[in-house]
């Protein structure tokens, strides 16, 4: 009550609140949807109209048949169950119905919700700990397949130019963005390898971090971290034995939900079958390495409306008409988007009934 009365007494002079308002609407929690408002009224009614017709896409798509419907859905149900051995392989102990379950309701709420990547990485942190893991173990889960999946985006560029200089001119995007991923690559793998191997580098690592992170919340006006170099250690100690054994098993399935995803996405593109929709598929990696390398910082939920405009200009740089790649980026981002969302609250109210969890007197 008392902040109340004060805030309102300060509005009576004038000027005296306003920079505090202003930064609680760029700050606040309506903040977030109103970028994302913004955004994909920009992209979807304002720049995509222009690229394409929309009316041709839909056309495009009404005429999928229903074999090459069966196989976009055998596709896309694929690529939703191919994270969780991503999460088996970070969680000892995690089987796979579990690891579904919480990737499926993490994701949703991340598609859904403004900031929705930390909200969904909550979400994961309840599910688990209801599974019988230690905050610890999931901790380190989390940073783990994060950084994993990290290293993938930013190799992929690399690899793609590779493949694409043997069938075709290099795009330049495609070559800056080869660039800068081999960097951030390079970066990211001597970090680790520094921080899982070397005590003192380690903690350096994370005194630097917190230090730069410090300045950004004070900013924002947001309480700066501590403890970061102990933290690191504890990772550190926690991670090396998990790594030594797993650290090839949790390449392989992070790969793997990567070309599930990026198969879902060539499969659109020949069902959908527009004008260019025959481009070699080493082009289509490439577009999709792009377009992970832009989105690898959420600034919508899921992704959404900056995903869009990327795949249809990506694909359209490399032949495919616009109204073509319109129509099966269309089709990808409701497999990839919106269909994670029903199939997430389905997980969610499963969980919440008790699916997954231990048996009481079990583990």
């Amino acid at each position: 009550m008392t902040a109340e009365r004060s805030t309102s007494l300060a509005g009576d002079r004038p000027g005296s609140a306003s920079p505090t308002r202003a930064r609680g609407r760029l700050t606040g929690p309506w903040s977030g949807t109103l970028l994302t408002a913004v955004v994909v009224t920009a992209v979807f009614a304002g720049v995509l109209p222009r690229m394409a017709d929309y009316a041709g896409a839909w056309d495009l798509v009404r005429d999928l048949t229903g074999g090459e419907t069966t196989l976009l859905a055998a596709v896309a149900a694929l690529n939703l169950l191919t994270y969780g051995p991503v999460w088996m392989a970070a969680l000892p102990g995690l089987r796979l119905r579990q690891a579904i379950l919480s990737d499926l309701a993490s994701t949703a709420v991340a598609n859904t919700v403004p900031a929705g990547f930390a909200v969904g990485v909550g979400t994961n942190a309840a599910m688990f700990n209801s599974f019988g893991f230690a905050p610890p173990q999931i901790a380190r889960a989390v940073a783990l397949t994060g950084i994993w999946n990290n290293l993938v985006k930013f190799a992929l560029p690399a690899l793609a130019l590779g493949g694409v200089a043997l069938v075709a001119d290099v795009p330049p995007g495609l070559a800056v963005a080869a660039a800068l991923g081999s960097a951030l690559l390079v970066v990211v793998v001597a970090t680790l390898v520094a921080v899982v191997t070397h005590r003192a580098a380690g903690a350096a690592v994370a005194r630097l971090t917190q230090r730069v992170v410090a300045g950004l919340a004070r900013i924002a006006h947001r309480h700066p971290p501590s403890g970061w170099p102990e933290r690191a250690e504890r990772f550190r100690t926690d991670s090396l034995e998990l790594l030594r054994a797993r650290w090839s098993t949790l390449t392989v399935a992070t790969c793997a939900s990567h070309a599930a995803l990026c198969a879902l996405l060539l499969v659109c593109l020949r069902t959908v079958d527009g004008d260019g929709a025959d481009v070699h598929w080493v082009a289509v990696v490439a577009v999709f390495a792009l377009t992970r390398l832009v989105t690898a910082v959420p600034v919508t939920p899921g992704a959404l409306g900056v995903a869009e405009l990327s795949y249809v200009a990506g694909l359209t740089a490399v032949g495919v008409s616009a109204t073509g790649a319109a129509a099966a980026v269309l089709v990808f981002r409701l497999l990839t988007w919106f269909l994670p969302i029903p199939c997430g609250l389905v997980a969610w109210i499963a969980w919440r009934r008790g699916a997954g969890r231990p048996l009481p007197g079990g583990a």
